[in-house]
């Protein structure tokens, strides 16, 4: 019996939005990098000293949320845990900018923890184990 690896219906939001963020956060880099003055920072709540190393840092770390996202939609193993920890180090990195952007950092952050729930608590029970269980005798 082949075993069904890809994601249920949770699994399958966690991954959209794992996606969406790492394709953000890729534009963010990139904007960074060829446009420095249209980066959105305060005078005094964010503290950048190079565009350039911030820009690379936000186009790798991009990549590696969508390649995150993807890897869960093709039902890779490893993919669950990589995505819990990308999108809980990726809430967490929110708050650098919660100065400048409250409310999109709040929103990013709320959109991280939907990720986690729906790796963890929202993954359908029959998908959580690795041999799947036989079903319970019909007793009249």
């Amino acid at each position: 019996m082949v075993e069904d690896k890809t994601p249920g219906g949770w699994g399958v939001f966690a991954a959209l939005l794992l996606l969406m963020n790492g394709t953000f956060t890729a534009i963010q880099g990139i904007v960074a990098l060829a446009a420095p003055e249209r980066l959105f920072a305060g005078e005094h709540t964010l503290v950048v000293l190079d565009y350039d190393r911030w820009g690379w840092v936000l186009l790798i770390w991009g990549v590696l949320l969508a390649v995150a996202g993807g890897a869960l939609l093709a039902g890779a193993t490893w993919a669950r845990v990589f995505g819990v920890v990308v999108a809980f180090v990726n809430a967490v990195g929110q708050l650098t900018w919660i100065g400048t952007q409250p409310w999109l950092s709040l929103l990013l952050i709320a959109l991280n923890i939907g990720v986690i729930w729906g790796l963890t608590a929202g993954w359908p029970e029959h998908r959580r184990h690795a041999a799947p269980t036989p079903p319970a005798p019909h007793t009249p």
